[in-house]
């Protein structure tokens, strides 16, 4: 029997973003990811994350009238198929 090829999983881009934060909540994210035995970047991610799906809202596009002219172009497809009968 063939051995399995792995397939290639998509490759994920990641930005690099600076962060300055005062020495006390330094203190106080060393010592959170000390007891919860995770990284600072971890924490920072989950945060972000749930702090972009509380306040991030759908972008709406807005809808563009049709031109009534444009929908005539049709029309005589449509008198074929139905004299017809199909």
């Amino acid at each position: 029997m063939p051995k399995r090829v792995k397939k290639r999983s998509r490759r994920i881009k990641f930005y690099k973003k600076n962060l300055k934060i005062p020495e006390a909540q330094n203190k106080m994210l060393r010592q959170f990811c000390r007891e919860n035995k995770t990284t600072e970047n971890k924490v920072f991610r989950r945060a972000l994350r749930e702090f972009l799906a509380r306040n991030v809202h759908p972008v709406e596009h807005p809808h563009h009238e049709v031109n009534p002219n444009q929908l005539m172009l049709f029309d005589f497809l449509n008198e074929e198929m139905l004299d017809t009968g199909t």
